[in-house]
Order: C-alpha cells, then sequence, then structure tokens
C-alpha cells in the first residue's frame, strides 16, 4: 500500500467533504442545465469560495434562483410540456439545485443537504444510460463512502481509503448476487439514451448516384452492432438490406412505393438465424436486417421488396430483434414491379446493347443469361477503385464498361442492372451494408459506414429474386477497398501493417466488451432474469458453469482483501516503525536480533544525524503504542518519520 503515501495528512471539515460529494453528483448535470442556472451556480460558487455569508445574500439569492429557473423553462410553460418526463426530471433538478445552493449559503448543514448528493446522482441516471455512466456511478459511490468514512472514522486520508477499499472488495460477492436475483421492474421505455454522445450518422436516403456525388470515401464510425443467437454467419451471407431502386435516372437510381405487407413471404425458407441490433441514429427510416427477414418490427412495417421502415425517422438508437432466412426462393413480387424492374433506354448506350446481343444468346433461360452476364463483366477487365475516372451521364453503360472500366459498387451494380434489362432480365438494386467479418468477435459484429455497398437481384423464372454480386467481377483493385477507408489520408502501408491490424483488433475487443457491459449489466430486465433463472432450470452444465464463475469470483475477492489487510493485523505503530527500521538498514544501520527499539535508538547515538528527532519518534512510539492517546498521535508519529527520512 505504498502507492498511498502521497495522499495528505491534513483534516477536511464536514461542510468541505459535503461540498465534494455534491460537486461529484452535479458534474453529470452541468451538461443538462440551461444557461441561465449555470450562471446562477457559477455565482454561488464565488461567494461560497469567499465563506460570505448574510441574510440579504440569502434573499438576494432566492429571488436570482426564481428568475433563473423562469427563464430556462420559459418555452415549456405548458401542460404537455411539464408531462414529458424528461422535462419534469430538469425541472426537478433546477428546483434541487436552487434549494441546496440556498442552504449552502447559511453554512449550516441539515438533513436535506446531506441527502442532495445522493438525490442528484439518481436523476442524473434519466439522462444517462451508458457504460461511461455506469463507470462514473462506481467511482461516485466509492467516493461517497470514502467521504463517510473520512468523516466518521476521523482517520487520515490513506487509512480510511483503505479500510474503504476493503469495504468494497468484501461487497462485491454479495452485490453481484443481488444484481443476479433481485426482482426487476420492467418499463415500457427502460432506455432513455444519452443525447449528448449520439453523432448524426449518414444512413441511406433512397438513392444511389453514380457521378460525382457518389465519390463519397465512407468512414469507419459504427452504423450498428449485430449480436447473433449462435455464430456469425458467413461472409457470403452478411447482406444488411437497407433499400430497393428500381428507376435508372442516367446519373442515380431512386426507389419506389412498394407496397406495405403484414409478413413477407419467403418459399423453402431454410438456415434460419435470430439476432439483435443496436442502430445509431441515421434520421432516416432504414432499419436494417439481414437478407431476407421473416418478421416485421414492432413499430414498424415492412414491404413487398422486403425492406423494413420505422414508423419515425432515427434520431436515437434504435435497438431490435431480427429473424432472417440465409437461404430462401423469393416469389413475391407484383406485376407492377416486374414491369418497373425491365424498363430500360435500349438507344442510350448503343455500343453495349450491341456487343451483349453479340455475345450473349437472348432467347435462352434467364438463368442462362444471368451466368453468361457475369461471365461477360469478369472478361471485360473491369478495375475496383474508390477514385473511378467520371463517368459520362448520357452514355454511362458504354462509358463505364468499356471506356474508363475503373469504378467500385454503386458502377458494378449500375451496370450490370441495365445490362440485365437489356437482355430481358427483370433487375433491381439493393443498398444496404455489407459486413466484414474480420469485425466480429465470437457472436459479435460490427457493421461501419464504410461497409456501405451496392448489390443486385435478378428475378429468374422458378427461383424469384436471386442476389448478384457483380462487384466481385472486378479483375483488380486500385485502391484499399471500402473497409479500410476512413476520412483520414493515412497511408495504405500503414492500414496493412501488423500495427494498425493489432490496433484494429483492440478497437474491436473494446467495443464487444462494451456490448457485452450495456447487455448484461445496462439492459439487464426481468427478461433476461426469467431466462436465466430457465436455463438454470433446465440446464445442469450451466448452472455448474455459473456457481464456478462465482466461486472464482468469490476467491479473487477474498484474495484481493487479504492482500490489502497483508500486515494490517498488527498495531499500527509497529507497522509504520517497520518502514523507518527498512531506512536505516539501507544506510548501514541494522537492528540486532532481540533488540529493543529502544535500545537500537540508544546503539545509533553519535553514528547518525538528526539523532534527536531519532529520540522523539521513540517517545511518541512508545507513547502511542502504551497510553491511550488520540489519533493526532499517530498522525504526528507519521509525519515525524516523513520528516527524519528527508533530513537524513
Amino acid at each position: 500500500m505504498k502507492f498511498l503515501n502521497f495522499l495528505p495528512s491534513t483534516r477536511l471539515n464536514r461542510l468541505q467533504l459535503l461540498d465534494i460529494a455534491t460537486a461529484l453528483a452535479f458534474a453529470p448535470l452541468l451538461f443538462l442545465l440551461k444557461l441561465p442556472m449555470l450562471l446562477y451556480i457559477f455565482l454561488a460558487l464565488i461567494f461560497i469560495i469567499k465563506k460570505k455569508t448574510s441574510k440579504p445574500l440569502i434573499y438576494i439569492f432566492m429571488f436570482l434562483g426564481l428568475i433563473s429557473i423562469s427563464i430556462s423553462f420559459f418555452s415549456e410553460y405548458n401542460f404537455s410540456s411539464f408531462s414529458k418526463l424528461l422535462v419534469f426530471i430538469s425541472l426537478l433538478i433546477s428546483i434541487l439545485t436552487y434549494a441546496v445552493i440556498l442552504q449552502r449559503l447559511t453554512r449550516q448543514i441539515n438533513i436535506y443537504l446531506l441527502l442532495s448528493p445522493s438525490m442528484l446522482m439518481i436523476l442524473s441516471f434519466f439522462f444517462y444510460n451508458n457504460i461511461e455512466m455506469l463507470g462514473y456511478a462506481l467511482f461516485t459511490l466509492f467516493s461517497f463512502s470514502f467521504l463517510l468514512l473520512y468523516d466518521k472514522m476521523q482517520g487520515s486520508f490513506k487509512d480510511v481509503l483503505r479500510i474503504n477499499i476493503l469495504l468494497y472488495l468484501f461487497s462485491l460477492p454479495i452485490v453481484a448476487l443481488l444484481f443476479l436475483v433481485f426482482p426487476r421492474i420492467s418499463y415500457k421505455d427502460a432506455s432513455f439514451g444519452f443525447k449528448g454522445e449520439d453523432i448524426k450518422r449518414t444512413g441511406h436516403d433512397g438513392t444511389m448516384f453514380i457521378d460525382s456525388k457518389a465519390l463519397l470515401i465512407p468512414s469507419s464510425r459504427l452504423v450498428m452492432e449485430v449480436s447473433f443467437k449462435k455464430e456469425v454467419p458467413p461472409a457470403n451471407s452478411l447482406y444488411f438490406r437497407g433499400s430497393t431502386l428500381y428507376t435508372d435516372k442516367g446519373n442515380q437510381w431512386i426507389g419506389e412505393k412498394i407496397k406495405k405487407v403484414r409478413y413477407p413471404r419467403l418459399k423453402a425458407a431454410q438456415n434460419i438465424i435470430e439476432y439483435n441490433i443496436k442502430l445509431y441514429p441515421h434520421q432516416q427510416h432504414w432499419l436494417y436486417m439481414l437478407d431476407l427477414p421473416l418478421v416485421s418490427l414492432k413499430d414498424a412495417h415492412i414491404d413487398a421488396d422486403y425492406i423494413s421502415l420505422s414508423k419515425l425517422p432515427l434520431f436515437e438508437i434504435f435497438q431490435y430483434s431480427g429473424k432472417s432466412a440465409l437461404n430462401y426462393i423469393s416469389l413475391d413480387s407484383s406485376k407492377t414491379s416486374l414491369q418497373k424492374a425491365l424498363l430500360v433506354d435500349k438507344n442510350r448506350d448503343p455500343r453495349t446493347s450491341k456487343k451483349l446481343l453479340e455475345e450473349i444468346n437472348i432467347n435462352q433461360k434467364d438463368s442462362i443469361k444471368a451466368q453468361e452476364l457475369l461471365q461477360y463483366f469478369r472478361k471485360a477487365d473491369l478495375s475496383y477503385s474508390l477514385r473511378p475516372k467520371e463517368i459520362d451521364l448520357k452514355h454511362p453503360l458504354d462509358s463505364f464498361l468499356l471506356d474508363s472500366k475503373v469504378g467500385y459498387c454503386v458502377h458494378f451494380a449500375s451496370s450490370f442492372a441495365t445490362s440485365a434489362r437489356l437482355l430481358g432480365i427483370p433487375s433491381r438494386i439493393i443498398t444496404g451494408y455489407k459486413a466484414d467479418r474480420s469485425n466480429a468477435i465470437n457472436n459479435y459484429l460490427l457493421v461501419r459506414e464504410a461497409d456501405a455497398h451496392a448489390w443486385v437481384e435478378l428475378y429468374l423464372q422458378g427461383s424469384g429474386w436471386v442476389r448478384f454480386e457483380p462487384t466481385s467481377t472486378a479483375s483488380r483493385i486500385l485502391a484499399p477497398n471500402d473497409r479500410s477507408l476512413s476520412n483520414s489520408y493515412t497511408s495504405t502501408a500503414f492500414k496493412n501493417s501488423a500495427l494498425a491490424n493489432f490496433l484494429k483488433q483492440v478497437n474491436i475487443h473494446y467495443l464487444y466488451t462494451r456490448y457485452l457491459i450495456n447487455t448484461w449489466v445496462l439492459q439487464y430486465d426481468r427478461n433476461k432474469q426469467v431466462s436465466i433463472l430457465k436455463k438454470i432450470l433446465s440446464d445442469s452444465f450451466f448452472l455448474f458453469k455459473l456457481l464456478g464463475s462465482f466461486l472464482v469470483f468469490v476467491l479473487l475477492c477474498i484474495f484481493l482483501f487479504i492482500s490489502f489487510t497483508k500486515g494490517r493485523n498488527e498495531d499500527r505503530y509497529v507497522h509504520e516503525l517497520k518502514d523507518i527500521i527498512k531506512f536505516l538498514k539501507k544506510k548501514g544501520f541494522e537492528r540486532k536480533q532481540g533488540e529493543n527499539i529502544s535500545q537500537f535508538f540508544m546503539r545509533l547515538e553519535g553514528k547518525i544525524k538528526n539523532y534527536g528527532k531519532l529520540q522523539e519518534l521513540n517517545d511518541l512510539y512508545h507513547l502511542g503504542r502504551y497510553a491511550k492517546t488520540s489519533d493526532k498521535t499517530f498522525i504526528l508519529f507519521k509525519e515525524r518519520i516523513r520528516a527524519f527520512k528527508k533530513r537524513s
């Protein structure tokens, strides 16, 4: 416990301790209070620090506080606003702040002032529901207990901190057990979110550009976190569906209004998987589901193209459960959709139209034509690059396939879909995300903006809509692929280096840890509690693992408890004296066997500087150990030890 020696030995009074506790509780709320209340707090702090108080001053602050609250909630003066929980809690926090400041200005402690730090901390949980707040709450609770012990024990910082740590270690197994078994109350909407940490995401807008607007380099920001009930599916199945595009406008593809359905209908659905998604806000309606979804989501609808849409735009983190079939036959398509999927201007790209008809027999089955079209793209010597040449929008198909031959997923998808229509095959473009399995740990998968992708579906007789990946026909890659790019100008050499891969894995493991804490701590509700209980009753091996894990946790706490209490069973004066004996030994003065402390110190007379200080230590040692003295004697004893070591 030598690392605690830096702590001060001077004592703080009860009012100062209460100020520290209040400041810790206030810290998260400072980001929520309006400017008038922040100015009110700042002004009050000036007078509190200067220790000025008077009845006129308190009356002035009563008036200023009422004005600050009135201005802060001026726009909320109606019953509909105050009926909103968060607005009501914000008002409650402001009133509580007002009362705390008035009471603190009196420099008198009452039960209300003692309880206010805990009340403020509890209210902050209505706004902060994340891992960072969980860590801060644990730190604050530890600080509260430390301040309480410090006030009651009248001991040094070091001793109080040690006892506080021991109490925490002793309580951890009990807290863990209560956390698992204590009944939970189910709320309709338990997640209030943390408005300050959510960054606006780009998302999809139902279009796909192939001109200069498509040359945006995607970033590595998170779009969603996915946890599968079992293992993560193979890489060729990680297509998260966003929107379907039918209409080719030359420089962009756009979607159409598709009929809503209650439940999607798939024929021969196989390899059914279940998963949970945490989708970050993108201010659009799209809810990304793995190809192809089997269920409609709550507070959302699904259309005939298997696109899931929320009723309202997503301005906050949205969590939902999905169920999809990795293998399927999708025959559910209207005549109108098929007609739109065949619309093409045959005169726009004459060179490609002519070449396609020369190389592919238009009278054979659509499935054969589709495979021959893929082969045609493979032979076209196309290159993949996120920095392609400009496309001639008057003849985009000719420009890409025959002239520039350089593009990325949007150019490949657009050209493939148009080519299919020229051959009489209904086609549509799907935009969404193609996840990278290297961003997965166990059953957890990260999907980033860099995974944004576009692919094509062709309608084949007897098979329905079938997914095709035209981007895979590229003969070479001229620049790093989507998943290795970010908004920075980091070199390719660094991105492919061992350090970059190591940092990527560290980031993935960090996010996975956050996911586990978020799932099993912040979102541990009654449903999870009941599911664990059912598993315990039905799976004896799971019960064995749970008991074994708890036993290991208890043993670890005991080990840490013993480590912190080592050497504390002896008299505290003896424990501190050992430090000075070790110091003297390093100076060449070793205590002989059987020699008491007085004899040892007397033997050093004339051999060591500050011998008088050593004798003072001897007197304080015997006075403190054998006489009934206060803690002040022990504090003085430790101070004299530090002073002696510093001067010798």
